[in-house]
């Protein structure tokens, strides 16, 4: 099967610093991509309402990449939408702004899109001033009344290498930042949930529903890129806004998503047992969050009808499916964040770190 083409969509927000640093990487790969492929390539910045000079210096600088702009910041998920709207080709490279990407990264991502059930593939990420494994394949569980998504897991073991090159590597999402999607499901989707703007939780939400619809999430370890975490939501958000927006996120995401029986009523009795106890420990940001995502039930009850009628997989199905994966295949999971300072987690390839190209 020939490559296919793809379309680069990087939202911005106040990033043109980032944006200098981290594109002569994207397009380095981008030319790689056409150069072993034959396929075509184009790169979108979606300016989300910036108040740096981005829609001024971006194309002078950078002439070969289309810029979109946007009059008023509206968050990750909305200016995201805003960009597959405008993408031409059938695979999306889904970039964050402080990403630097290995010169294969493309390469390997699209490979998996020869099976027709892949909808999404996600990378291998480094951290961007140590070399330390920050996020790779998402270990997905349902436990506690909530889908937890927080751990990676990475390949270990002399059977590692039958599985990357047969591209069995499952992941519970493709994280936002650097993943590929197919662009005719992203659409088919109607994109990342505007209900969960402006941060955290889009890109979980729309690999789930992907799941619930039949098609697969992969992990492709062969894809590196190197990433300065949350540098635009740290630079423009308080930490306690930050946290109330995320769980306010989590919890709209379960109310839409989760149909089967058992999976609601566990969810519903822990949360009845986080409102009665969360106000023991002052946890004010819990009621916060709450009382922010019960403003929109309307919309929720209208996008959770939706998506319950299209599904194909019950969530029972997509827990045990990753439950299987996660039992078979030779991987190694990794329960805390690495710390910076610590030890590598996995040991960094011998690639170009951003920090030892040539001023």
């Amino acid at each position: 099967m020939k490559p296919e083409s793809l379309s680069i969509l990087i939202p911005t927000w106040n990033g043109l610093d980032l944006l200098r640093e981290c594109l002569p990487s994207v397009l380095q790969a981008a030319e790689v991509y056409r150069s072993k492929t034959g396929a075509c390539f184009e790169i979108i910045v979606v300016d989300d309402g910036s108040r740096d000079e981005t829609l001024s210096r971006l194309p002078v600088e950078f002439p070969d990449i289309r810029l979109v702009a946007r009059e008023t910041n509206q968050g990750f998920a909305i200016a995201c939408n805003d960009g597959f709207a405008q993408c031409r080709y059938p695979l999306i490279a889904l970039l964050n702004n402080d990403v630097w990407v290995d010169q294969e990264y493309f390469v390997f991502q699209a490979e998996h899109f020869a099976d027709p059930e892949v909808f999404a593939v996600t990378a291998k990420v480094f951290g961007w001033d140590e070399p330390v494994f920050m996020t790779g394949g998402r270990y997905g569980r349902f436990r506690r009344g909530f889908w937890s998504v927080y751990f990676n897991y990475d390949t270990r073991g002399d059977q590692a290498r039958e599985w990357i090159e047969r591209r069995r590597l499952l992941s519970a999402y493709a994280i936002g930042g650097f993943s590929t999607y197919r662009r005719d499901r992203v659409l088919e989707l109607g994109g990342f949930n505007p209900l969960l703007s402006p941060f955290h939780w889009e890109d979980v939400d729309l690999a789930y529903r992907g799941w619930r619809r039949g098609w697969d999430i992969r992990y492709e370890p062969r894809s590196i890129a190197y990433h300065k975490i949350s540098a635009t939501i740290d630079r423009n958000f308080k930490k306690k806004h930050v946290d109330t927006v995320s769980f306010r996120n989590r919890l709209l995401f379960h109310w839409i998503n989760l149909h089967s029986p058992t999976f609601l009523l566990r969810h519903i009795l822990i949360l009845g047992i986080m409102f009665m106890t969360r106000i023991l420990v002052f946890d004010l940001d819990f009621y916060r969050a709450l009382f922010q995502a019960l403003k929109s039930l309307d919309m929720v009850k209208t996008m959770r009808k939706e998506e319950k009628a299209k599904a194909i997989r019950s969530d029972a199905e997509v827990a045990s499916l990753l439950k299987s994966f996660y039992r078979e295949a030779p991987i190694q999971v990794f329960w805390e964040k690495p710390k910076p300072s610590g030890e590598p987690l996995s040991v960094r390839p011998a690639t170009v770190h951003p920090r030892e190209l040539p001023k």
